[in-house]
């Protein structure tokens, strides 16, 4: 029988790194390469082979090229969105097909470790929302020939929430720091949790450091880049009480650390990983029980949505109806419905604060349909998010059947909600 995999997928510029859900042990496995066990980073690069008359990826295509003749690829982040073609073996591909092409081969090259094997869902962590490379990653599904819903786009923060709080709960009973060092630079996350509320709160503050470190700034200097993380690290950790702290990226990968080592692990449990991201894409992957902490927690971040829209029915009761429920990343926030207009033009939309319960209310009338007996008018309703507090609604006549046609009407209402 084919093993269908749980994948999460850390996608940055240089390098791409892959776990997949252990069944067994019941935890998100690093997927090292192929011809290197002890590595997990996989480079970013193509090889196509003239000899073999085949691509490689990653680690293979870094060998590849040594002892085969063909065409190297890279840059694939830098040129992303050149128009300019390239001719590979009497083809022409965009760099945008390229860059497809490199994410389904470093997923094929686990893959075919095992007989007949597919993916079930797999979750792409990338550092930030980018509206151009989400609208690309979007395409993906098509040439890895799965389900749309099989393959899902998140942010770093969020792959990192899920990992975090996926951990033993001593690590996180009080606040969580999180120390991002990567080639742009050092970046800080605390993580708060707020007890004393029901639904309790977690909160993500972000503190830009990279201004002040990165990687090129200190070049060999090891002893001066220990002395400024010290002092950054001193700051903050006495800002809140912190019950654990986390390192990832590529800065944290050399043992220079010595001085800020005696800062961090005052009363203190610290890890150190490069996984952290793609492991905690894979527990979203997977969801169910791994996403009880989205259950129990309010989370507020830069990029979720804090409020649900959604409909009144008008009756007694007034009824609500949601048709998105925040509480999410806002680009993974939407959702439709279908309702049938009960003698009236008019749909009440409804915006409600999934913290606070507060609400906004607007009344949108139904213009331009033909008068139809009463019950006979289907809408077509859905959310679409611009950013965390702006969007629009989109309300389509379906008509009813073939007896009350459709007049392919849309109306679109935006909505822009920062207070509720």
């Amino acid at each position: 029988m084919a093993e269908a995999f749980y994948i999460g997928m850390d996608l940055c510029t240089d390098f791409t790194q892959m776990s997949y859900y252990n069944d067994i042990k019941r935890e998100p496995e690093s997927i090292s390469q192929l011809n290197n066990k002890e590595t997990y980073m996989m480079p970013n690069i193509l090889f196509y082979s003239r000899d073999t008359e085949h691509w490689y990826v990653g680690g293979e295509a870094s060998e590849a090229r040594f002892s085969e003749d063909g065409i190297i690829v890279d840059g694939l982040f830098e040129n992303l969105f050149s128009t300019e073609p390239l001719e590979i073996a009497g083809k022409q591909y965009t760099y945008k097909e390229l860059f497809l092409m490199m994410i389904k081969l470093h997923v094929d090259s686990f893959l075919y470790r095992y007989e007949q094997a597919t993916v079930r869902k797999l979750v792409i962590s990338i550092p930030e929302y980018n509206r151009d490379i989400h609208k690309i990653l979007s395409e993906l599904y098509k040439i890895m020939e799965v389900p749309e819903d099989a393959i899902e786009i998140t942010s770093h923060m969020d792959s990192g929430l899920y990992y975090i709080f996926n951990q033993e709960q001593d690590l996180w009973v009080n606040s969580v720091s999180l120390f991002d060092y990567n080639a742009d630079g050092l970046n800080y996350y605390r993580i708060d949790i707020t007890r004393n509320k029901k639904p309790e709160i977690i909160t993500v503050i972000h503190e830009d450091y990279s201004s002040q470190m990165s990687l090129a700034k200190y070049g060999t200097d090891t002893f001066s880049m220990d002395n400024d993380f010290a002092r950054i690290a001193d700051y903050e950790v006495k800002e809140a009480y912190i019950s654990s702290v986390f390192l990832t990226g590529i800065g944290f990968s050399n043992k220079w650390m010595k001085k800020s080592t005696n800062v961090l692990c005052q009363g203190r449990r610290v890890f150190v990983g490069q996984n952290i991201y793609t492991k905690g894409a894979c527990y979203r992957a997977v969801g169910g029980e791994y996403k009880d902490f989205y259950e129990r927690f309010f989370i507020e971040t830069k990029e979720n949505v804090l409020f649900d829209v959604g409909i009144s029915l008008g009756d007694e009761k007034d009824t609500f109806v949601p048709i998105a429920e925040g509480g999410k990343q806002w680009y993974n926030t939407h959702g439709h419905i279908e309702v049938i207009l009960d003698d009236t033009d008019k749909v009440t939309l409804v915006y409600r604060g999934r913290h606070t319960g507060e609400e906004a209310r607007e009344t949108v009338k139904i213009h331009g349909i033909p008068k139809r007996p009463n019950k006979t008018t289907k809408l077509h309703i859905s959310v679409e998010f611009d950013n965390p507090t702006d969007g629009a609604v989109i309300i389509k006549d379906m008509g009813f059947g073939r007896l009350f046609p459709t007049t392919n009407k849309i109306y679109r209402k935006e909505f822009s909600i920062k207070d509720l």
